[in-house]
């Protein structure tokens, strides 16, 4: 029988894991929030049409127009509103065009992470059987795939991240919302969620310094024996940093969007986004006037990232993430 050896377990390959894991879960609920933020800002549904979309095949666009479709389903508001206006802004109009291609870069990722997962990583192999066997120097170790892997994703989640923050801005801003300014009835005397959306833009900037390349970059080490080094390891920690910044940027939209239904009228929301307000209000009041905000946000980051919310919310669609 031939044989390979050893399957050399990693801390980048672990760390991508992580990395992996985390931007599934973030990408499904960057759709619900945003969808969220759609109907708060009166979008209008016909970019999300079926049809439409198909004329531009893209896997994740599909899909994310799928999932859309499932949680505006039934909203009164999207047909309260219907030709208010007529085209939204980029940031609602292509939620499935910028969600899509992420989820298409995270897809990506993922088949190189799960590759490693069952590679020989380690210098030198033995190949062969057992009564005739070579030991062999190669550079299997080099994380070269990892790296791409993990620069790809901190770069598609800096992008979830980026457009998110520019709903916020036009959930706060009266003179794109048609609402209070930052969201709270007595705008003068409060401040609102405005200090929340100067956290947002923060947390995209720094993301945008993330979601350059570590791969890029390159040291000599080893007397010059090691003479290209892939920065994998450092690619995925920066990747996590760059999925935790959009966890909290996604988790202040949440809240935007949630405040912003306040001042609409009494009509339902859509299948998902009713049920994805209703647990949030059930965990976080309105804002009625200026409070510390920063516990409400842990809180609802907190929610979003364990089991719970969205399984609730993803059960509540019929059929589970898609609709016609």
């Amino acid at each position: 029988m031939a044989f390979v050896f050893p399957i050399e377990p990693r801390c980048v390959t672990g760390l991508s894991c992580l990395v992996a894991t985390e931007a599934a879960r973030l990408v499904d609920w960057a759709d619900i929030v945003a969808a969220l933020s759609f109907e708060a800002l009166k979008g209008q549904t016909d970019a999300f049409d079926e049809a439409v979309l198909a004329l531009k095949p893209q896997a994740g666009l599909i899909a994310v127009g799928r999932r859309l479709r499932a949680l505006l389903a039934g909203s009164a508001i999207a047909a309260h509103f219907r030709g208010h206006r007529t085209q939204d802004a980029l940031s609602l109009r292509a939620i499935p065009q910028v969600h899509g291609a992420t989820r298409d870069q995270i897809a990506h990722a993922r088949r190189q992470i799960e590759t490693e997962l069952g590679s020989a990583t380690d210098n030198p192999l033995v190949v062969g059987t057992p009564d005739a066997y070579r030991v062999i120097s190669n550079a299997h170790p080099h994380g070269q795939s990892l790296a791409m892997a993990a620069d790809l994703t901190a770069l598609a989640v800096a992008e979830l991240g980026s457009i998110a923050e520019r709903r916020i801005d036009r959930l706060l801003n009266p003179a794109t919302s048609g609402l209070p300014a930052f969201l709270v009835s007595r705008p003068g005397v409060n401040s609102g969620l405005m200090i929340v959306q100067y956290v947002a833009a923060s947390l995209a900037a720094e993301n945008r310094r993330l979601g350059q390349p570590a791969v890029a970059d390159n040291f000599v080490t080893s007397a010059q024996q090691e003479d290209h080094l892939s920065l994998a390891t450092p690619a995925a920690l920066k990747a996590l940093q760059a999925i935790a910044n959009a966890w909290r940027i996604l988790a202040i939209e949440y809240l935007c969007a949630a405040q912003a239904i306040e001042f609409l009228p009494d009509l339902a929301l859509g299948r998902g986004t009713g049920i994805a307000r209703r647990m949030l209000r059930a965990a976080v009041p309105a804002l009625e006037q200026d409070r510390f905000l920063s516990p409400d946000i842990a809180l609802v980051e907190m929610r979003m990232r364990a089991p719970g919310w969205l399984e609730t919310i993803e059960a509540g669609l019929d059929p589970p993430g898609s609709a016609g």
